[in-house]
C-alpha cells in the first residue's frame, strides 16, 4: 500500500467534527487604472500641502537658529569666520587665474575682471557714484592704482608659472616690506623683536629663492616684486584711509587699470572660449566677494585675533594646487613658508598690538 492510499484510509475514518476545515478562499481583486489614478489624487491631495507648509517652517526654523548663532557669537569668532570665507574666495579666484593664464594673455585677464569689479561696485553704490568718484587725493590714488597694476601684474604672472603653495607664500613677503616701509615713509619706531620677526621672514624668502640652485627663476623674484608692489598699496591705503571713502579707493583703483590696460589688452586679445568667459567672469566675482569679505572681517574682529589666520591662506593654496594642478611642495618650500609665515603671523600680530589700524579697511597682505 501506498504512503498515498494510507493517507486517505486515515482521513476517511476520522470523525466529521475532526476533518481539518476547508483553506479560506482567496479572491484577488484586480484595481482599474482609474482607482489606482484616484488614490494617488487623494493621497497628493492631503499629504503634498502639508509638506510644502512644514518646508518653509522648517527652514525658517533653521535660518532663526542661524542668525542667532551669528549674533550671539564673539566678534573675533564672527570676524574668523568672514577672514576664512575670504581666503577660500581668493584661493578660488587664484585656481581660475591660473586656468585661464594658460592660454588667455594676463591683461585681457585683469581688465575683464576690473570691468566685473567695477560693474558691481556700481551696482551697490548706485546714484552715489558721482560721490565716490571724487576724491581729494588724486595723484596718491593714482599712484595707489599704478602699485595695484604692479602688484596684479608680477603677482599673478608668478602664480601662473609658479606652484600655488609657493606663489602664495612668497607673497607672505609683503607684509615683511611692509614694516620696512612704515619705518622708512611712516616713521614708525621698530623694536629689536620685530627687527627678529623681519629677519626670520626675510630668511625664509631667501630659502625659498634657492640663490645658486636650479630652482631660482624669475617667476620668483616677480612674487617678491609683486609682494612689494603690495606693500605700497598697504602704505598708500593707510594714507588714504585717513580722507577717503574705501569705495573712492576702489573706484579709482579700476580706473587706474582700466586705463593702464586698455591698449594691450586690445592687441594682445584672445578670443575666449565660453568656458574661459565664464573663468574670466568667475574671477572678477570671487575677487569682488572677498575683498568684501576682508573688509567686513577687519570691520568685526580685532587684526591680532585674525592675524594666525593667514596660515589658513597658505593651506587653502596648497589643497587647491594639488587637486586642480597636482601641485605638491617641496621640503625647502615648507620650510621657507614657515619661516616667512611665522614672521609675518608675529609682525602683524604686533601691529595690531601696537595701534588699532582703524583707517585701514583692508588687511596688509591681500590679493590685489
Amino acid at each position: 500500500m501506498s504512503e498515498d492510499d494510507a493517507g486517505a484510509r486515515a482521513v476517511a475514518f476520522l470523525p466529521d467534527d475532526a476533518l481539518p476545515e476547508p483553506a479560506p478562499e482567496i479572491v484577488t481583486v484586480e484595481a482599474s487604472a482609474d482607482s489606482l489614478a484616484a488614490a494617488a489624487s487623494i493621497l497628493a491631495a492631503s499629504a503634498l500641502p502639508a509638506a510644502a507648509n512644514a518646508l518653509p517652517t522648517a527652514r525658517a526654523r533653521h535660518r532663526d537658529r542661524a542668525r542667532g548663532w551669528w549674533r550671539a557669537a564673539t566678534p573675533n569668532l564672527r570676524g574668523s569666520l568672514l577672514m576664512i570665507a575670504a581666503f577660500t574666495a581668493f584661493a578660488v579666484m587664484m585656481t581660475l587665474i591660473k586656468l585661464a593664464g594658460g592660454r588667455i594673455p594676463l591683461p585681457q585677464i585683469l581688465i575683464v575682471r576690473q570691468l566685473v569689479m567695477t560693474l558691481i561696485l556700481a551696482l551697490v553704490v548706485g546714484r552715489a557714484l558721482p560721490r565716490i568718484m571724487h576724491t581729494r587725493r588724486p595723484g596718491l590714488q593714482f599712484l595707489r592704482g599704478m602699485f595695484s597694476l604692479g602688484a596684479m601684474l608680477c603677482g599673478f604672472t608668478a602664480l601662473i608659472h609658479l606652484p600655488m603653495a609657493e606663489a602664495t607664500a612668497l607673497g607672505f613677503a609683503q607684509v615683511l616690506f611692509v614694516t620696512l616701509l612704515a619705518i622708512l615713509i611712516l616713521r614708525e619706531v621698530v623694536d629689536r623683536r620685530r627687527w627678529i620677526a623681519l629677519a626670520i621672514g626675510f630668511a625664509g624668502v631667501f630659502v625659498m629663492l634657492r640663490p645658486g640652485g636650479e630652482a631660482m627663476n624669475g617667476y620668483a623674484l616677480l612674487a617678491i616684486l609683486g609682494a612689494l608692489f603690495g606693500a605700497g598699496i598697504t602704505i598708500s591705503v593707510r594714507v588714504l584711509g585717513q580722507s577717503e571713502r574705501t569705495e573712492t579707493i576702489l573706484f579709482w583703483q579700476g580706473a587706474v587699470v582700466l586705463i593702464a590696460l586698455g591698449l594691450p589688452a586690445v592687441f594682445l586679445w584672445t578670443p575666449p572660449t565660453p568656458v574661459e568667459w565664464a573663468l574670466m567672469v568667475g574671477i572678477g566675482v570671487v575677487g569682488t566677494a572677498g575683498q568684501w569679505l576682508v573688509t567686513r572681517a577687519y570691520q568685526m574682529g580685532e587684526a591680532s585675533a585674525l592675524a594666525p589666520l593667514d596660515f589658513v591662506r597658505l593651506l587653502l593654496a596648497t589643497v587647491s594646487g594639488y587637486l586642480v594642478f597636482a601641485e605638491l611642495p617641496n621640503l625647502v618650500t615648507i620650510v621657507g613658508a614657515a619661516l616667512v609665515a611665522g614672521g609675518t603671523i608675529y609682525t602683524m600680530r604686533h601691529n595690531a598690538g601696537a595701534r588699532r589700524l582703524a583707517a585701514t579697511p583692508l588687511p596688509d597682505n591681500p590679493p590685489a
